[in-house]
């Protein structure tokens, strides 16, 4: 038997959720509806940018490891670093790669230049391969940062939609008061409900954003470090090809 003196919500079962969130929807007037719409469609377009960045940069990740594990494995020569970049074109780094090469072999600027001296030619060759270098750096940058504004403008402007829908429906509960006086609970209700609705889907929209931005901001940033750090020895490692050249010329 039950304990009377027990309060009869600690003796049903428990509940998980006790909002019904289709009730508090039509409780909200026009001006509630339309936030909660903005939030939904920016929290929906925000999970299809989060579930393609997730698997683009883990693709980028995975094909950037073992690129390099491949590379510095591999016979040492351009060519053969060069043939192993097309293998994997998801690969920042091996994006990198392949321009800084076809600049210097398709280009053929360090023998087309043979009147120089060999000090005018390496010179030549770093101003070349570092403009080269620095447009591919910010190519990929921008590849890899695709989407991500969309997530910041979701995190700066769905708490500020809820917010608006907060305030507003706060207005129209006060406006019942002022009309009725000491008015009943329910005739508040619809204000209520869109003040709270409103703030719970801008939060929605919102938390899983930037969560995830800056998941991937963190990621990009490392692949960013990794390009400038490949990029400078694929620099010199051109360099010495020029040099080497130049000398059997």
């Amino acid at each position: 038997m039950h304990d009377p003196q027990i309060p009869a919500v600690l003796k049903s079962s428990y509940v998980w959720f006790t909002v019904d969130i289709l009730a508090a929807l039509k409780q909200n007037d026009l001006v509630g509806l339309t936030c909660i719409f903005v939030t939904t469609v920016y929290s929906i377009i925000s999970w299809g940018i989060m579930a393609y960045k997730f698997l683009y940069l883990r693709l980028a990740r995975h094909q950037t490891k073992l690129f390099l594990e491949r590379v510095m494995s591999g016979k040492g020569s351009l060519a053969h670093a060069y043939t192993l970049a097309g293998q994997y074109p998801d690969s920042p780094l091996s994006q990198v790669l392949r321009d800084a090469y076809t600049e210097l072999e398709v280009e053929n600027w360090f023998q087309d230049e043979k009147a120089l001296s060999i000090d005018a030619r390496m010179a030549m060759a770093k101003e070349t391969v570092e403009h080269v270098l620095e447009v591919t750096v910010v190519n990929e940058i921008r590849r890899l940062e695709s989407g991500l504004p969309f997530l910041v403008s979701t995190y700066n402007i769905c708490p500020l939609v809820g917010l608006f829908g907060t305030v507003w429906g706060i207005l129209g509960a006060f406006q019942v008061v002022s009309r009725e006086g000491s008015a009943a609970i329910g005739s508040l209700a619809p204000g209520v409900s869109t003040a709270l609705l409103t703030t719970v889907a801008g939060l929605i929209a919102a938390i899983p954003a930037v969560i995830a931005y800056n998941h991937f901001l963190n990621i990009v940033q490392e692949l960013v470090r990794r390009m400038d750090q490949f990029g400078n020895e694929v620099a010199n490692i051109m360099q010495k090809n020029v040099l080497k050249r130049s000398s059997r010329g």
